[in-house]
C-alpha cells in the first residue's frame, strides 16, 4: 500500500487546456508517481473536489475517463480502486505522454524498445522479402528528413511516415493494424526534449540504410539495420531522459 500522501496541488490547474483534461492528468500523476498504488482506494469525490477546487461533475467525468484507460475500477460499496499497471491501456496516447512526463522507468523503456525492435525488424524483413516492393516512398522519407535538417520541412512527420510505411507495406494485416499504436508511441517518445539535432543527424543514415536494404531485396540486411536503428533510438532516449532528470534534480 502507498503512504496515502498526495503531491502538492498549489500549481493546479495548469493553463490552456480544459478542466476535465487537467483533472484527469492530475489524478493520473498520483498513480504514475506512486502516491497511489494498485489496490489503493482513490480519495472520495468530496476529497478530490476540495483538493482540486473543481465540481463533482468534473471529477466524475475524470474518473470515467480513467476507468476507460484501465487505470481505475469503480466497485460498489468499496469505492474507486487503483488498478495495476498491467491493466492500463499500454498504447493510449495520453497515458504514454503522462508516463514520460511524470516518471518513466528504465524497465518500461527497455520493454518498449524490445517490443519496437521485434515489430519493426519483422516489418523491414517482410518488406525486403516482397517481390517488386517499391522502396521509393521510404527513400523519399529519408530525403524529407534531410531537408528538415536544413529547416525545410517537418522531421517528425517524415520519420513517422517512414516507420508507418514499413508496417503497412509488410503485407501483414496484423502489423498494419499496429500503425495507430506506433503514432501514439512516437508522439510520446519524440518530444522536443528528445528530438534534438545531433540525434537526428546521426539517425538519418540508419534510416537510409534500412530503405536501401529493402530496395535491394535483402531481408537479412534490412532486419539487421533496423535493429541498429531502434537500438540507437533507445540509447538516445535513455540518454536524454537521464540528462533531463539531472537538470530537474
Amino acid at each position: 500500500m502507498s503512504s496515502g500522501k498526495l503531491p502538492d496541488t498549489t500549481s493546479f490547474p495548469r493553463p490552456a487546456r480544459s478542466l476535465h483534461s487537467e483533472v484527469v492528468e492530475e489524478i493520473a500523476r498520483w498513480l504514475i508517481e506512486g502516491h497511489l498504488v494498485a489496490g489503493d482506494l482513490l480519495p472520495n469525490e468530496v476529497e478530490i473536489v476540495e483538493r482540486l477546487g473543481v465540481s463533482r461533475t468534473i471529477v466524475r467525468e475524470a474518473v470515467r475517463t480513467m476507468v476507460a484507460k484501465g487505470m481505475l475500477q469503480v466497485r460498489r460499496r468499496n469505492g474507486t480502486v487503483v488498478l495495476g499497471e498491467d491493466q492500463w491501456s499500454m498504447f493510449d496516447r495520453e497515458l504514454l505522454a503522462w508516463r514520460f512526463r511524470y516518471g518513466v522507468s528504465e524497465d518500461f523503456l527497455e520493454e518498449l524498445f524490445r517490443f519496437r525492435a521485434g515489430v519493426e525488424t519483422m516489418a523491414a524483413e517482410f518488406c525486403a522479402s516482397t517481390p517488386g516492393y517499391d522502396a521509393t516512398p521510404l527513400l523519399e522519407c529519408c530525403d524529407a528528413m534531410a531537408l528538415a535538417l536544413q529547416g525545410k520541412g517537418d522531421w517528425f512527420a517524415a520519420d513517422l511516415n517512414f516507420h508507418c510505411l514499413l508496417l503497412t507495406g509488410a503485407g501483414n494485416r496484423f502489423l498494419a493494424h499496429l500503425t495507430p499504436m506506433l503514432e501514439n508511441l512516437f508522439d510520446a517518445l519524440f518530444s522536443p526534449d528528445v528530438l534534438v539535432e545531433d540525434n537526428m543527424r546521426r539517425t538519418l543514415p540508419r534510416h537510409r540504410a534500412v530503405a536501401e536494404a529493402i530496395a535491394a531485396g535483402d531481408p537479412a540486411a534490412a532486419r539487421e539495420r533496423m535493429l541498429l536503428l531502434v537500438g540507437e533510438a533507445r540509447d538516445d532516449t535513455l540518454q536524454r531522459i537521464d540528462l533531463l532528470r539531472g537538470d530537474r534534480s
